[in-house]
């Protein structure tokens, strides 16, 4: 999974905290049948109170994968779309799936999607501190820059493409200082 609260300040990184250790104690429960939407349909009912009283949302993705299978089951509450980059014609798609934020209304529906990976797939899951990073002209890197790079740089070992993906953020914006957090997470299917 991958998440982001709304705010930069001390009250959104204690939320992330009781969302992480929420959502600890529910995948700890979990079991086979436990879907990803279901999780966030519990998450948000559990956080619901503290993120309303905080004037505060959380978007996020949440997967499970079935390695044997090579399936994908995954739900979105308002977090960017991850990219599935497929190996076998470098075709692209984003991970799409209806749902709001955490947060926004109690009892929230999440849609449920699942497909099939292949060996050599990478999917990359990320934040919006990459794809609204700003250079000096005030635009945004975008998720056309960001699907660009990832291209570019998915043949190489996991690591250096994270670090690929940063260093082209960072070379777009210059000097212009980055003003949210970015988390990246890339994974390849064997």
């Amino acid at each position: 999974m991958i998440a982001d609260v709304s705010g930069h300040s001390v009250g959104a990184a204690l939320l992330m905290t009781e969302v992480r250790s929420t959502l600890r104690v529910e995948a700890g429960k979990a079991t086979a049948v436990t879907s990803p939407a279901e999780i966030l349909r519990e998450l948000n009912d559990l956080l619901y109170e503290d993120l309303t009283r905080s004037e505060s949302f959380i978007t996020m993705f949440y997967m499970k994968l079935d390695a044997e299978r090579r399936r994908l089951v995954f739900a979105n509450a308002g977090h960017n779309h991850p990219i599935l980059l497929r190996a076998r014609d470098g075709e692209a798609s984003l991970l799409d799936a209806e749902g709001l934020v955490l947060g926004a209304i109690p009892n929230a529906v999440f849609e449920e999607r699942t497909l099939d990976l292949a060996s050599g797939d990478l999917l990359l899951l990320y934040t919006d501190g990459v794809t609204e990073a700003r250079n000096l002209a005030g635009e945004f890197f975008g998720a056309e820059r960001l699907l660009a790079a990832f291209r570019k740089h998915s043949r190489v070992a996991l690591e250096r493409v994270i670090k690929a993906l940063l260093e082209e953020t960072r070379e777009f914006c210059g000097d212009q200082p980055l003003t949210d957090d970015i988390a990246l997470v890339v994974a390849r299917v064997r």
